[in-house]
């Protein structure tokens, strides 16, 4: 009588159908792993136009209600820790700073007269959402 010995193991085909099974479960994943990057991204972004707000907003008050271009670059990088920046155009009443957020060009436009900012991220707004 021959002594049947019965192998340990999984075999080929059930270890396939579990990697196909974990392959499916991630391309669900992936995309909204992206998407909560780039919404992590977008609140980098406003939360140091937020600062840069603050700090330009410091600079109109302490020159008699009206921005001037160099202070509000002092300013700005005096108080905060944002990148590469630079005031784009600038009036009494309203600033355009641009600045680095994630390796992206950002800018913030300031109105002190209607107290009101926007933050662009290239050439889309990313707040106040449209």
């Amino acid at each position: 009588m021959k002594n049947f010995h019965k192998c340990k193991g999984f075999t080929l085909i059930e270890l396939m159908l579990v990697i196909t099974i974990i392959l499916i479960l991630m391309g669900f994943l992936v995309p909204k792993v992206s998407a909560y990057q780039e919404k992590a991204r977008n609140a980098k972004a406003i939360n140091t136009a937020k600062q840069i707000e603050t700090a330009a907003m410091a600079s109109y008050g302490n020159n008699d209600s009206k921005f001037s271009k160099e202070d509000v670059i002092k300013t700005v990088q005096e108080l905060t820790s944002a990148e590469n920046v630079d005031a784009g155009t600038v009036t009494d009443e309203s600033a355009n700073i641009t600045y680095k957020s994630d390796g992206k060009n950002c800018s913030v436009e300031i109105n002190a007269s209607e107290n009101t900012y926007i933050v662009k991220c290239g050439d889309k707004q990313v707040f106040p959402k449209n």
